[in-house]
């Protein structure tokens, strides 16, 4: 079986990782050209708190995983810390439920201790004290190297072409130098995700948004936060080291072109107001290292594995990180594996329905 995987973010780095390393599959990465992406533009926040269920436990588990592993931290540069998490005032906050060591803080206490004002009445935070940040590129850049040491095939170069034979076809993929087959191909290609698939026809399974990221490094002093996300303003941010803060609030850049990014100033100086309501303790300096890049949303609002329709199970997402892929990828890349794997072996792929015509379409990226 071999099973090639597009895309060398920390999602496609880290699933292939997985199938080759604890699967022992035969994996081609292509790893592309080197450009700006949201994983080397992500803060990294790690943490195992969520609302929603489904991204509480992907959290929790890639977050235990990460602090049992040596290798793990070691690869992903992990810095352990507090998480705070403010809570919006709405029904049913109380009913969230907590990690193990998380406990409830009162406005009292966000304000006395963390320096957060300015919050609604019923506004409520949830600390978590074994949490932290690591980074994501530098997860996925060593993913890659052990890759390479294992024997994986990881060649750089952009998809041009793909056919998809039908059930029993697998797929043949093209780049500029060279062309290759597999069983199946993961288009683990986060916010470019969507032109892929328009170039090859696939139109049924183009579902990913984008959106662009930005955020900064600021000199900072005064009082400043543990890694903490405010749902009340949209502002998070983290320490970026000695004297240093990264902050950001999420920006309405919907259906942006990948890799095209902008760091546009207004955005900046929302952030400096929202950072002076909310952390009036907290002195900002100069801007040190402005970061943007188009990420991508998915239906799922998390990083999933899923097959795209009309494809004969020949052809898979794995996308959709929706701003938060760094703290889901490591549970989400196991469960991903692990599925893709159950699926081809229970010959889901050759379920019977009928074959795609064969699609070979130009892909411009």
């Amino acid at each position: 079986m071999r099973i090639c995987v597009v895309g060398a973010g920390v999602a496609g780095a880290l699933l292939a990782w997985r199938l080759v390393a604890e699967h022992g599959v035969r994996v081609t990465l292509l790893t592309g050209a080197p450009r700006a992406d949201a994983t080397s533009a992500s803060g990294g926040l790690v943490r195992a708190f969520e609302r929603d269920p489904e991204m509480a436990r992907l959290a929790a588990l890639s977050l235990a995983e990460l602090r049992a592993s040596r290798t793990l931290r070691e690869w992903a540069a992990y810095r352990p810390g507090a998480s705070l998490y403010v809570l919006a005032p709405t029904d049913g906050a109380d009913a969230v439920p907590l990690p193990p060591a998380a406990e409830r803080c009162d406005r009292r206490r966000l304000a006395d201790e963390f320096g957060v004002q300015g919050l609604p009445e019923g506004a409520a935070g949830v600390l978590e004290p074994h949490a932290g940040h690591l980074s994501p590129d530098g997860l996925r850049r060593a993913a890659v190297i052990d890759l390479v040491a294992r024997g994986a095939d990881v060649p750089s170069g952009r998809l041009h072409a793909l056919t998809c034979d039908g059930p029993e076809g697998g797929v043949t993929y093209r780049t500029a130098t060279r062309e290759g087959t597999a069983d199946v191909l993961v288009a683990a290609t986060g916010a470019w995700t969507g032109r892929l698939l328009r170039s090859l026809g696939v139109t049924a399974g183009d579902t990913v948004r984008t959106k662009v990221v930005q955020c900064a490094v600021y000199r900072a002093g005064g009082l400043l936060p543990p890694a903490f996300v405010d749902e009340t303003s949209g502002l998070y941010g983290r320490p970026a080291g000695p004297g240093r803060m990264l902050l950001g609030l999420p920006t309405e850049r919907w259906g942006a072109e990948p890799g095209a990014a902008r760091f546009l100033d207004h955005e900046e100086r929302a952030v400096r107001t929202a950072a002076a309501r909310r952390l009036p303790g907290l002195s900002l300096g100069r801007l040190m290292r402005p970061v943007a890049a188009v990420d991508a949303y998915g239906p799922a609002g998390r990083l999933a594995l899923a097959p795209v329709p009309g494809a004969s199970g020949r052809l898979f997402t794995f996308t959709g990180g929706s701003g938060g892929s760094a703290k889901l990828a490591l549970a989400a890349s196991r469960e991903a594996a692990s599925g893709l794997l159950a699926c081809l072996s229970s010959g889901t792929s050759r379920s019977g329905r009928a074959p795609i015509t064969t699609i070979t379409r130009r892909e411009t990226s």
